[in-house]
């Protein structure tokens, strides 16, 4: 029942995408994708990568005495899963950390840096999100968006408070859930669900470290604006840079609370369509952008997976040689 509501909100995000691209015009959009060019491209892949260097960054503060390379290597292998493989909900997590054990990272700490990230990134984007609504206000205070937006931003507090709040018992859980996932695979599954319920416990008690991890990701989220400047500049858009800023703030506040939305297909577009508009964006414009988007992430992604797929395979070849 569950694979059945996923494919059918799978085909209804198709269906409002499609909707979107003949309610605008095909024509149109494709025209200003046209505009990008290679260069264009490649400025905003490099950003982008920009953006997931000061990402691990965060992570590393969390995982302290691992290279830093490898962190980056993880983070990248972390979003190729989200982005890439829409109906994998905790996929992109469960890549991330088993990317960072392949590059010498025991179990526990692996799982436990990852968890304490995803809450760190989640409690980063909260002030970003407040900015983006301060901006939106400023500039258009009677705007519907804004009380859809402000709900999200409430949903983003609730969970990230209470995952603060029960992480004793998100420790427990995780223990549990890890037990059941390595006891197929070895005997020693429960020794090790222990340590990383031990690591998650010590580490989402570190004060400052978890402060320290929820500043560097919220720089982080303010970076990631300058993508949507670059992107409405090679579209012809004339977007000021505190403009972007606040878009990418609202846009990420939607997709933070779509995620029951495979890849939220439909969802991303519609709000770029809406958010683009509040900041006086052309439509069409704002789609374009919308699919340059997704192409950066599966340009960005894909690579990852297919990389970390082939150190897995040798490491699978090495040990039935050995064995």
């Amino acid at each position: 029942m569950r694979r059945v509501i996923v494919i059918a909100l799978f085909l209804a995000g198709l269906g409002l995408a499609t909707a979107a691209v003949l309610w605008l015009g095909a024509g149109k959009v494709l025209h200003a994708l046209s505009t990008l060019g290679p260069g264009g491209l490649a400025a905003i892949l490099l950003w982008q990568l920009a953006v997931f260097i000061i990402l691990a960054g965060a992570w590393r503060v969390l995982l302290p005495g691992a290279p830093f390379w490898l962190t980056v290597w993880g983070r990248l292998v972390r979003e190729g899963g989200e982005t890439c493989l829409p109906f994998s909900e905790i996929g992109g997590l469960v890549f991330g950390t088993r990317a960072v054990i392949l590059g010498g990272t025991s179990l526990p700490r692996a799982a436990a840096s990852s968890l304490a990230d995803m809450i760190c990134e989640a409690a980063g984007l909260v002030p970003f999100i407040l900015i983006g609504l301060g901006l939106l206000l400023a500039r258009a205070p009677h705007n519907w968006l804004i009380w859809p937006l402000a709900g999200g931003l409430v949903l983003l507090l609730a969970g990230a408070g209470a995952g603060y709040l029960v992480r004793r018992r998100l420790a427990r859980l995780a223990r549990g859930a890890v037990t059941r996932l390595l006891r197929p695979w070895t005997k020693s599954a429960p020794r090790e669900a222990e340590a990383i319920q031990a690591q998650t416990t010590k580490l989402l008690h570190d004060r400052p470290r978890l402060a320290l991890a929820a500043l560097i990701h919220f720089l982080a989220w303010c970076a990631g604006a300058g993508n949507i400047w670059l992107a409405y500049h090679f579209l012809g858009a004339q977007v000021r840079p505190v403009a972007a800023l606040g878009i990418e703030s609202l846009l990420s506040s939607v997709l933070a609370v779509a995620f029951l939305v495979p890849a939220a297909l439909g969802v991303q577009e519609l709000a770029y369509i809406a958010i683009g508009g509040a900041f006086g964006v052309p439509p069409h414009l704002s789609l374009a952008l919308s699919f340059i988007r997704r192409a950066r992430d599966i340009l960005i992604g894909a690579p990852a997976l297919a990389i970390w797929q082939g150190v897995e395979a040798r490491r699978l070849r090495q040990q039935a040689k050995e064995a």
